[in-house]
C-alpha cells in the first residue's frame, strides 16, 4: 500500500504544474487608446498592428473588414511546459471607421491531468508583456509632469 502511495505521489509531482502567472478565469479586454497619427485611420493603425502582432507571433486569424486579429498557440511562455503551457492573444477594433483604441485580451491554457484536459484563463506575465509591446507601438503616450 505504501508503494502505491508513494508512486501516486511521484505522477502527480511529475506532471508539473502551472507556472504561477497563471489564473483559471476569464482575462478581460484591455482596452488601448491609439496614439495621434494611428487615431481615425484605419488602415494605418490596422497596418502597425499586424506588423508589430507579425514581429513576434504568428497571426491565425486575420480579418481587416471586423477589425479582428488572433495569434496561433505558443507553447511554453512564461516558463511554462512546452507541451502543456500555451497562450495566444486576440485584438479587435470596436470601431474600423475612425478608431480611437481598439481592445486586446490574451488566453492561456494548462493541459491538466485527465479528466480535466485544457484548463483555460490567461496569464498575467504574458498579458503584461503583450499589452506593453502593442500600447508602445500603437498607444497613446501621457506626459509626465
Amino acid at each position: 500500500m505504501r508503494k502505491i502511495a508513494i508512486a501516486s505521489l511521484l505522477l502527480v509531482a511529475a506532471s508539473g504544474c502551472a507556472p504561477k502567472t497563471f489564473m483559471a478565469k476569464s482575462p478581460g479586454w484591455k482596452v488601448i487608446e491609439l496614439r495621434d497619427g494611428l487615431k481615425g485611420d484605419y488602415d494605418a493603425a490596422s497596418m502597425k498592428t499586424v506588423d508589430t502582432v507579425a514581429r513576434t507571433w504568428d497571426p491565425e486569424i486575420l480579418d481587416k473588414d471586423s477589425g479582428y486579429l488572433r495569434t496561433a498557440w505558443v507553447y511554453g511562455v512564461s516558463g511554462g511546459d512546452l507541451t502543456r503551457y500555451r497562450a495566444r492573444l486576440t485584438v479587435k477594433y470596436p470601431k474600423v471607421v475612425a478608431p480611437e483604441k481598439f481592445e486586446l485580451k490574451t488566453d492561456a491554457q494548462w493541459l491538466d491531468d485527465e479528466p480535466f484536459g485544457w484548463l483555460s484563463g490567461f496569464d498575467s506575465g504574458f498579458q503584461r508583456y503583450v499589452f506593453a509591446a502593442l500600447s508602445g507601438r500603437l498607444g497613446r503616450t501621457v506626459p509626465v509632469h
